[in-house]
């Protein structure tokens, strides 16, 4: 897979029902639509998947009704992240035994752990997966990964294949990059895409911004050699960045999501009356957004 993977990938937020259910016919509509809009690949249950919110057994039928994804020539990389050795090898197991070219594995959730704790469970968790692994640096919600961490076991193990890093710092993929490490390297933080690409520091990017506005994301890769033009790209696929800037995550790719007509929207706690005012502001400015960004491809306002 590693030598596969290129271009964008879609990381899924996961559409659900007002009574909590998921609406698997919106999750797979979604995947179809950003694959024909150019994506490489989607990757649920990261964390613009809200992982932490699911239970395993609707993550393991999440990747069931993705399974179709590697027969269209894209790929399926499913978040296997838990609170547990156990739990992330148990949704692991069951997402490569479906069809996933892949899993996407971060350290435990909820409690902060150091390199020393972590890199036994790595370690522990590849020899059990038995199968493609990528470590996945959410540094802004678990345990961060350090570049000496990541380096040793990437260097050391057939089944760790790469890294999406979603830190904000380009050092893990520096690393990699200068050694010469044999890797998937994927910048999974939007804010780095840009420099990432400049630097030749990145094969690929999951992003979760691309699950709902992906002519800008493919924009930003098929300009990229035309420095007038990729600048003009990276700019306005910035400004949807900052609106992320601006709310909890994954809000704002839910209310895309909404009005381009993918699915509902809910959350897992009420919003405020403040942050409603807040949610009609950003439709406002999104309508305008997308009105004024690349040109679109077919029924991109519809899909």
């Amino acid at each position: 897979m590693s030598a596969e993977l290129g271009g964008f990938a879609a990381a899924l937020h996961t559409p659900r029902r007002e009574d909590g259910s998921i609406d698997f016919e919106a999750l797979v509509r979604n995947a179809d639509w950003v694959i024909s809009q150019g994506a490489s690949g989607v990757v649920p249950c990261g964390g613009t998947g809200e992982y932490s919110d699911l239970t395993l057994a609707q993550r393991s039928e999440i990747v069931e009704q993705l399974a179709w994804v590697p027969k269209v020539k894209a790929k399926l990389v499913a978040g296997v992240g838990s609170g547990s050795l156990r739990d992330s090898v148990r949704l692991a197991h069951h997402a490569l035994h479906t069809g996933a070219d892949a899993v996407l594995l971060p350290p435990p959730h909820f409690y902060r752990y150091g390199a020393s704790d972590l890199l036994p469970f790595f370690r522990a968790a590849a020899r059990a997966i038995d199968g493609p692994t990528m470590l996945y640096n959410l540094a802004g919600f678990v345990s961060p990964l350090d570049a000496d961490l990541v380096a040793e076991l990437i260097g050391t193990d057939e089944h760790i294949i790469g890294i999406k890093d979603s830190s904000g710092d380009l050092e893990i993929l520096r690393r990699l990059s200068q050694t010469g490490t044999p890797c998937v390297r994927v910048q999974g933080h939007d804010g780095w895409l840009a420099e990432s690409l400049r630097q030749g520091l990145a094969d690929a990017a999951i992003s979760g911004p691309a699950s709902v506005v992906p002519e800008a994301m493919r924009a930003v890769f098929e300009t990229f050699g035309n420095e007038d033009a990729f600048s003009a790209s990276v700019t306005h696929f910035e400004q949807f960045l900052q609106q992320l800037l601006r709310f909890p995550y994954p809000w704002v790719i839910k209310w895309a999501a909404q009005f381009r007509g993918l699915d509902p929207v809910t959350f897992p706690i009420p919003l405020s009356a403040k942050r409603d005012q807040d949610r009609q502001a950003f439709m406002s400015w999104f309508e305008t957004w997308l009105e004024n960004g690349p040109p679109p491809g077919p029924d991109f306002r519809r899909p």
